[in-house]
């Protein structure tokens, strides 16, 4: 036991301080107030913010729009528009954080989340505020913008900061502004930030297009609800502590938004088209969604296919990954009422090719030639047993055939580079799984190309 607490704590000192070095910079806007499912997407945005440096939370519902939606579900909350109800859910964050810092000692105070949780309705300023200062910040990282809608009525904060830069600094101030912002977003079809779009570097639409069964904000349910046993009652709603308590709706269709940016080792926020726990998204084409939408090489959405369990589908995009995601959600739900780190599961540490980040690799191979992998110096910091999986993810690549993983459920395997990929990119996936209850899943990805 012993020697398990002291590796628990060396991989909090040390996962912690891996972490700093490449946390992404987040910063969300929320309809919430009228659809139910930004409140169950808040739970679950709120327990991962020991992955992110966030710099705000915007609820933009007025009071005026607060009782319009008619599927919305209040819980009885005394709050009379968004933000106050946005509050009420980082009340609810505090009351188990003294829990979740025995499980990542990163998660922000409540008092730091309580400052950052503003209003951003039309006619107050303090959401385009809180943009305009995140982004003067002496910090050369990139801010990570998600918006859950604006159907409220609300313009989006981003789009009045844009407007607002635009009009009151050179057009050298605006265009450095403008490139601090890469946009993970439920916009829709038509277009939000119109007259900034030419300065947008990244544009990730996450409700958009309609195609294979439906919008893709709508499939995070029927692809998550069940996966891997997972259970709404069992494990968020009851016995969870206050914060599980507001949940909601499994619908959470503005989750995608955040859960693309999860630093789990399988994706690159700046690689839409390699795809992750929140799917894979290709270039903006012709579509009847898209009949107004922004047009250019920085625009994204959801309407790539995987093949995957002989089907190849939209959906394959995130299924192929949902028991894990839903048991990384469910472990976290569990650190929300467990007070002693042992008590409690924590995610595996992939080390790749001798390499203990979390980066994406590029690696050359001989085309013909073996190529070792190794995760060898892996850590899990409960001091579970590791499964180690191996494979290829052919839609990210570029080459066409098939290739071979030897051992490719050991720590240790050879990719058999095929002879005809000189010049072409195999994606290799490491996944590796721990056996805690529930099993938790982290990966590393290398890009292969052959020579």
């Amino acid at each position: 036991m012993k020697r398990v607490l002291a590796a628990a704590v060396l991989w909090i000192v040390l996962s912690g301080w891996a972490h700093a070095q490449d946390k992404l910079r987040v910063l969300v806007e929320t309809d919430i107030g009228g659809d139910a499912d930004d409140q169950a997407s808040l739970v679950r945005f709120l327990l991962y913010t020991n992955e992110w440096d966030v710099e705000g939370i915007i609820a933009d519902r007025s009071a005026q729009a607060f009782h319009k939606d008619p599927v919305r579900n209040h819980l009885g909350l005394p709050v009379k528009d968004g933000w106050e109800l946005a509050q009420a859910y980082v009340k609810a964050y505090g009351d188990v954080h003294h829990h979740l810092v025995k499980h990542s000692p990163a998660y922000p105070s409540f008092e730091f989340l309580r400052r950052r949780t503003v209003p951003g309705h039309n006619g107050v300023e303090d959401g385009v505020r809180l943009i305009v200062a995140a982004a003067d910040k002496d910090d050369p990282r990139p801010i990570w913008y998600g918006n859950w809608g604006s159907n409220s009525g609300a313009v989006s904060n981003l789009r009045r900061a844009l407007d607002k830069v635009k009009k009151e600094r050179s057009a050298k101030e605006y265009v450095a502004f403008a490139a601090k912002f890469r946009i993970v977003t439920l916009d829709g079809p038509g277009p939000t930030y119109q007259g900034h779009d030419d300065q947008i570097v990244l544009h990730v639409e996450t409700g958009y297009p309609t195609m294979d069964g439906g919008r893709w904000y709508h499939r995070l349910r029927p692809l998550t609800e069940r996966a891997g046993g997972f259970d709404v009652v069992r494990d968020v709603k009851k016995d969870h502590g206050p914060l599980g308590a507001l949940y909601t709706t499994p619908k959470e269709g503005d989750s995608w938004t955040f859960i693309y940016l999860i630093p789990n080792g399988l994706s690159d926020p700046a690689q839409p088209a390699w795809g992750g726990w929140a799917g894979r998204y290709g270039p903006r084409g012709p579509d009847p969604d898209n009949k107004n939408g922004p047009k250019g090489p920085q625009f994204f959405w959801a309407n790539e296919r995987d093949s995957w369990n002989g089907t190849t589908h939209r959906d394959s995009t995130a299924l192929r990954w949902a028991v894990a995601l839903q048991n990384d959600f469910k472990a976290r739900l569990d650190w929300c009422v467990s007070d002693h780190f042992e008590k409690a599961n924590h995610e595996p540490a992939p080390h790749c090719q001798g390499d203990a980040s979390r980066k994406v690799l590029r690696l050359t191979a001989a085309a013909g030639k073996p190529l070792p992998l190794s995760a060898a110096g892996s850590t899990d910091p409960d001091g579970h047993r590791l499964k180690y999986r191996w494979f290829v993810y052919p839609e990210p690549g570029s080459y066409a055939g098939q290739a071979r993983i030897r051992d490719a459920n050991s720590r240790d395997a050879v990719l058999e580079e095929p002879a005809d990929a000189a010049g072409k990119t195999l994606h290799i996936i490491l996944e590796a799984t721990d056996n805690g209850e529930p099993p938790l899943t982290r990966y590393r990805r290398i890009v292969v190309t052959g020579k």
